[in-house]
């Protein structure tokens, strides 16, 4: 049953015609709902229902910049969603850095038993990236004083 009606809405999505169409309900001997767009033969009962329209709406143009991107307060604008933007790649690089692979691990045998530590290229790697973080931080936080924020 849920089944015919998620078919049914895709439906009614895919097409902007089927918005006008009748849509009927039939209840089979069995119990079974079937919606489609008649009624199903050998139904117990069918009879049409309305559907309410969908709520589906074009999302508004963009807003038109109230900055000319020749002042200073375009300038900053521009300056302070470069520094979100390396900010976030910076971040997004520290997590994947984290991530270990094939070498990163060395084995250490210890007193009859084998364990494993990181290497110092993988703890070069990421101490490389949390620097990389800050010093993008750093820079955000210098754009948003100069914009005044």
């Amino acid at each position: 049953m849920l089944r015919h009606l998620l078919l049914l809405f895709a439906l009614a999505l895919a097409s902007p015609a089927a918005h006008a169409q009748a849509v009927f309900r039939s209840v089979m001997p069995d119990g079974k709902i079937v919606y489609g767009n008649k009624p199903e033969p050998g139904a117990k009962e069918a009879k049409q229902v309305n559907l309410a329209p969908l709520n589906i709406a074009s999302p508004p143009p963009p807003a038109a910049s109230t900055t000319d991107p020749a002042s200073p307060a375009g300038n900053n604008n521009t300056e302070l969603a470069a520094a979100r933007q390396n900010l976030d790649a910076a971040k997004k690089a520290l997590e994947a850095g984290r991530e270990q692979r094939e070498g990163d691990r060395i084995g250490v045998a210890k007193g009859g038993g084998a364990t494993s530590r990181l290497s110092e290229e993988y703890l070069q790697r990421v101490k490389s990236l949390e620097d990389a973080v800050a010093s993008a931080q750093k820079q955000l936080d210098d754009a948003q004083r100069s914009a005044g924020r």
